[in-house]
C-alpha cells in the first residue's frame, strides 16, 4: 500500500478561477472530471463511526496513526452504480487507501452476509479488493461501526501533465446530512450547508512539492491546515455534542435493514 503526502488549504471561492488558471500550465482535468460537461464532479460519502466517535475523537486528539471508515459513491447513483468500502489511512501527513468495489443494489447484503464473495467487483486481477473488503468489515464488525454523517462535495479534480501522480483538486460546496442510512447516499434533501464562502484545495503528491506549486502557495498566501470534512461536517450539527440525540438516530445497517 503506497502512501502519499496529503496537503489541505481553506482557500476563498473568489480565487477559483485564479488558482484554475496558474495550473493550467502544469496539469489537466482528470478523466472522471473530463466525462462531465462542467468539468467536475459529485462526491458522496457515508463516514461511519463507533458509538463512541473514536474515529472523530482520534482527530480531535491529534493521533498520528488512525483510520476513516466510509462507503463512497459518485454523482446520481442507481442500483447499478459501483460504489467502494473504503478505510483512509492517515500517518501525519501521509495518506493510503484500502477500496474495494461493490454494486450499489448489494450495500446491504454485503454488510449482513457471512458471505461475501459473490459481490465483491475485482478488476486488479490479484484479489485486492477482496482483501480490502474484508479488511473493511473486519473493522465495521469490530468497532460496531454505524452511520455518522453523509458528506458531499463537488470536484474539480486535475492530474499533472509531466507527472500523472500528482493531484491537485477543488472541493466545493461542502454540505451533509447527519445520522444517514445507506438509502440517503445521493439523498440531498435535508443537506446542511458546511462551507458558504470558501472551497478545500487539496494537494497530492509523492516525493517533494513541486516549486510551481510552493510558489502558488506563497503568491496567495495560502496556510497548510488540518482540515478534515468528516469532522467539519458532524460539528455543523449542534446535536451531535448530545449524546442521547446519537444514541437514538445512529442506528447499525443491519437494524435498518431488518426494519424495512
Amino acid at each position: 500500500m503506497n502512501s502519499r503526502f496529503e496537503y489541505k488549504y481553506l482557500v476563498p471561492n473568489s480565487l477559483v478561477g485564479k488558482i484554475r488558471a496558474d495550473i493550467s500550465s502544469f496539469m489537466v482535468l482528470d478523466e472522471y472530471a473530463r466525462k462531465r460537461h462542467d468539468g467536475e464532479y459529485t462526491v458522496r460519502s457515508i463516514y461511519y463511526d463507533s458509538p463512541q466517535f473514536s474515529c472523530y475523537q482520534e482527530k480531535v486528539d491529534g493521533v498520528k496513526l488512525r483510520n476513516k471508515y466510509r462507503i463512497r459513491g459518485y454523482n446520481t447513483i442507481s442500483d447499478q452504480s459501483i460504489i467502494f468500502l473504503e478505510i483512509k489511512h492517515k500517518n501525519t501527513n501521509c495518506v493510503s487507501k484500502s477500496r474495494a468495489p461493490i454494486f450499489y443494489k448489494d450495500r446491504f447484503e454485503i454488510l449482513t452476509s457471512s458471505n461475501i464473495d459473490d459481490f465483491i467487483l475485482s478488476f486488479s486481477g490479484n484479489g485486492k479488493e477482496k482483501k480490502d473488503a474484508y479488511k473493511f468489515l473486519y473493522y465495521y464488525r469490530l468497532k460496531n461501526l454505524r452511520p455518522a454523517v453523509l458528506v458531499i462535495y463537488d470536484r474539480e479534480a486535475f492530474h499533472g501533465k509531466f507527472d500523472p501522480s500528482l493531484r491537485v483538486t477543488f472541493d466545493k460546496n461542502l454540505r451533509s446530512v447527519i445520522y444517514p442510512n445507506l438509502n440517503q447516499l445521493d439523498n440531498e434533501d435535508s443537506a446542511k450547508s458546511v462551507l458558504n464562502n470558501d472551497f478545500i484545495l487539496e494537494i497530492k503528491f509523492y516525493g517533494s512539492l513541486p516549486a510551481w506549486i510552493r510558489a502558488l502557495i506563497n503568491k496567495y498566501g495560502l496556510i497548510r491546515e488540518s482540515l478534515s470534512k468528516y469532522t467539519m461536517s458532524l460539528e455543523n450539527y449542534p446535536e451531535f455534542k448530545n449524546p442521547n440525540f446519537a444514541r437514538m438516530n445512529m442506528i447499525t445497517d443491519r437494524e435498518y435493514f431488518y426494519v424495512q
